[in-house]
């Protein structure tokens, strides 16, 4: 008997099952783009869970932009970023890992505001230091040697260029949690190479000086790449 593809059993909450059925809802289209949602109290009764379930199911869908809160007026079902964003698998994962969660969450709010800076007061010594990254980063994966360590080094980079001292060692001192993330970029090589060419698209908007641009691609190649996201409660690769 082949048992080699049964795993750990996970555990569901109720905040993660009420995300999983409102992101399946609008994958089959009955909640579409624009539509409101029922109240939090509504929700709850409908689902037949508490109301702090429902609050952080809304706090899940919100970290990846599936739903978005307008002050007095509700939540609603916004226009995803990415569409790989809403394959099921990419949320179970995370909302089944507070950490990964948690990890997401911070990135999102502080890697586009650094990207932002670094389009507008990056020197060319800065990018020159990231363009040499990516040659590295280049070379190891064409040697089928292991990227994660460029991967995670690029982000710190892209602080390094913001010229915002604190924030540049914030993003230093999460690097072993990026190089922990990046369990599956060194076993998925086809991915490891889509990372590379997002980095350096990254990095070529960087140099248009457009500081907007600049946070929204930062923010595409972070939501994007949150299906690798694989970290337990220790903040270590799984």
């Amino acid at each position: 008997m082949d048992l080699g593809g049964l795993g750990p059993v996970q555990r569901t909450t109720a905040a993660q099952a009420v995300a999983e059925r409102l992101l399946g809802m609008v994958r089959e289209g009955t909640l579409a783009v624009g539509d409101q949602l029922p109240t939090e109290r509504e929700l709850a009764e409908r689902l037949g869970v508490g109301r702090s379930s429902v609050r952080e199911a809304m706090q899940m869908l919100a970290t990846l932009h599936v739903v978005e809160t307008r002050p007095g007026a509700g939540t609603f079902v916004r226009r995803p970023r990415l569409g790989d964003i809403l394959r099921p698998e990419t949320l179970s994962l995370l909302t089944a890992n507070t950490r990964a969660m948690e990890l997401l969450e911070a990135r999102e709010m502080i890697e586009p505001p650094l990207a932002r800076l670094a389009a507008i007061r990056g020197r060319p010594e800065d990018f020159t230091a990231i363009d040499d990254l990516l040659a590295e980063h280049r070379r190891a994966l064409e040697r089928g040697l292991p990227v994660t360590a460029h991967a995670a080094r690029f982000h710190v980079l892209v602080a390094h260029a913001s010229h915002n001292r604190i924030a540049a060692a914030f993003m230093e001192s999460i690097l072993g949690l990026l190089q922990a993330r990046g369990r599956k970029t060194d076993g998925d090589r086809t991915y490891a190479a889509v990372e590379l060419t997002e980095h350096v698209a990254v990095l070529e908007v960087l140099r248009t000086r457009d500081g907007d641009r600049a946070a929204e691609a930062m923010l595409d190649h972070i939501l994007r790449s949150a299906a690798t996201y694989d970290l337990d409660e220790g903040g270590t690769a799984i």
